[in-house]
């Protein structure tokens, strides 16, 4: 029995010998993601960094090696069998992907957007990737995974498997001792000064993140909760009736308006078009997730969250509740829930010549469905235009070529284009958008002798271009550039609709310079069709605003 088992015994100790220590294994694959997915995270830590320039390399070794060991202690009892692997091979891969698009857009990871690439559609997707990008994946995330499978790791028992763990985290413990006894004041003031740190740290990050999201998913239904159950108007509130045509921009932000004195004419469509242009205006949130809920909800951009606004009813539900005709016209990726109720149609239905293709249509095409809705309407009505805008990355498909503003950057690799060419293609979905919201108005006017109308654009959050290395937008409140969070906001309103209004265009004009949000959109809407409710704030009525104004609050 010895004498037989013997070879048996060798040859077992010998595959033991074979292959790469499990130690080593996870150990290398933390240190791959630290130091190859986390470039954002290290050059953000070394600009914040306070302190002696011995105390600021003693703190991003000291970090690094926290980290490593933190990680390769957490992926240490996934490397021992085939799935663990498979797990940790997606890790690289997901780790590869969201380093990316770190790395491009300037952009952090957090629930929202997690929620917004959950929320988004197929369209935005291919224009987000691209094949540098695509190569970029593979090389930091698929060839390591793959490389993973492809060598031979040797096997231990569970006991030294248990004991590596231990080992790792003890190590790190120590590691972090050290740290907090001797750079305790240079790690605190970097991470509580510089809150992005976290959010760009990978894979903590996007964890976090999907676990956040999952944790704040709403059910798959729920009947929403009522708001406003004593909403009542005064019928009939005019002879004729009053319609308010509503458009929702997309990514428009109020630095490149020129109505709000940017230098270059990009609302030169709307010259002559006697529009008020409301200057100091922010957004509720900076990705149309967050934005576009908040907009039509009465529970504030202090009190918001996107699972409290999905299972409660939304100023829309209230208006037709109280006899409004509403209608959503939808040319962008969808309402996120806010017209989930309400009669809806979709671009196109039949799309103009030009105007459309396989990517969507532009915003035009909405003109042609307001006409057909405005001959058609008899009633009091709220009409939504959902606009694609200014959607990025790719703007120079958001408008007919060539644009104004030349040379363009004709491309979704807007990182890689000429600041000048960036900023061109920019402005001229400005200029665009412009002409969409003149022909809207124009479209209004003409109904004005059977219809008291008016019309408001509002976007829903703004854009970075660049600035501080940040493209797009959906950075966290608190973290995102003004450019994020400054909007613009239009209006105009007919003789007819400013009279059974009773509030003078002057006074609207000198009410713009006033401090708005979307905060206001709420009970502005509620304003406009006489709703009375305890919901209903006249404070933050931009009608009821413009009445309180010397010499206004009379017919004009």
């Amino acid at each position: 029995m010895i004498v037989g088992n013997a070879p048996a015994g060798a040859a077992r100790r010998d595959r033991q010998k074979r292959g790469i220590g499990p130690l080593f294994v996870c150990l290398a694959v933390a240190g791959w993601i630290l130091a190859f997915d986390n470039f954002a995270f290290w050059r953000t830590f070394a600009q914040a960094q306070p302190g002696t320039a011995l105390d600021q390399f003693l703190a991003g070794v000291g970090l690094a090696a926290l980290l490593t060991l933190g990680l390769a202690g957490l992926v240490r009892p996934l490397i021992g069998n085939v799935a663990g692997r498979a797990i940790v091979g997606l890790l690289l891969v997901l780790s590869a992907a969201v380093a990316h698009h770190i790395d491009a857009w300037g952009i952090v990871v957090d629930r929202n957007l997690i929620r917004n690439i959950a929320e988004t559609d197929t369209r935005e997707v291919r224009e987000l990737l691209t094949w540098l990008g695509l190569a970029d994946i593979v090389l930091r995330g698929v060839l390591p995974a793959a490389v993973l499978f492809l060598v031979p790791i040797r096997p231990l028992s569970i006991r030294r498997g248990v004991a590596h763990v231990g080992v790792l985290f003890i190590a790190a413990g120590a590691t972090a001792t050290i740290l907090v006894t001797s750079l305790y004041g240079t790690l605190a003031t970097t991470f509580r000064n510089h809150r992005e740190l976290r959010l760009q740290l990978i894979p903590s990050n996007y964890i976090n993140a999907l676990y956040g999201h999952w944790k704040g998913a709403s059910p798959a239904f729920t009947l929403p909760a009522t708001i406003a159950p004593d909403a009542v108007r005064a019928a009939p509130l005019s002879i004729r009736p009053r319609v308010l045509v509503l458009m929702v921009g997309e990514t428009a932000r109020a630095a490149n308006f020129s109505l709000g004195g940017y230098p270059r004419p990009t609302n030169r469509r709307l010259d002559g078009s006697e529009v008020i242009y409301f200057s100091r205006v922010s957004s509720c949130g900076t990705d149309t997730a967050t934005s576009l809920p908040c907009m039509f909800s009465n529970l504030g951009a202090d009190g918001f969250s996107v699972s409290a606004a999905g299972q409660r009813e939304n100023v829309l539900d209230v208006l037709m509740r109280a006899g409004v005709q509403v209608t959503w016209l939808e040319n962008n990726s969808g309402c996120k829930g806010v017209c989930a109720r309400v009669p809806t149609e979709v671009m196109p239905v039949v799309g103009p010549s030009g105007l459309c293709n396989d990517s969507g249509c532009q915003d035009e095409v909405l003109v042609g469905a307001l006409q057909r809705k405005l001959s058609s309407i008899d009633t009091d009505a709220l009409v939504v235009l959902h606009l694609m805008g200014s959607h990025g990355p790719s703007y120079f498909k958001r408008y007919p070529a060539p644009g104004p503003f030349q040379p363009t950057c004709d491309t979704n690799r807007i990182q890689t284009c000429d600041r000048e060419a960036l900023i061109n293609t920019y402005d001229n979905t400005i200029d665009y958008t412009s002409k969409v919201v003149a022909d809207a108005i124009r479209v209004a006017a003409d109904q004005a002798d059977r219809l008291e109308t008016a019309v408001i654009y509002l976007s829903d959050h703004g854009e970075s271009l660049g600035e501080r290395n940040i493209y797009l937008h959906g950075l966290p409140k608190p973290l995102a550039p003004r450019e994020q969070s400054e909007v613009p906001m239009i209006g105009w309103v007919s003789s007819r609709a400013a009279a059974a209004l009773e509030v003078k265009p002057t006074c609207l004009r000198d009410v713009s310079v006033k401090p708005y949000s979307h905060d206001n959109l709420f009970h502005t809407l509620l304003g406009f069709h006489g709703v009375k409710t305890a919901a209903y704030t006249p404070s933050l009525d931009i009608f009821a605003i413009a009445r309180e104004g010397p010499g206004c609050g009379t017919r004009p």
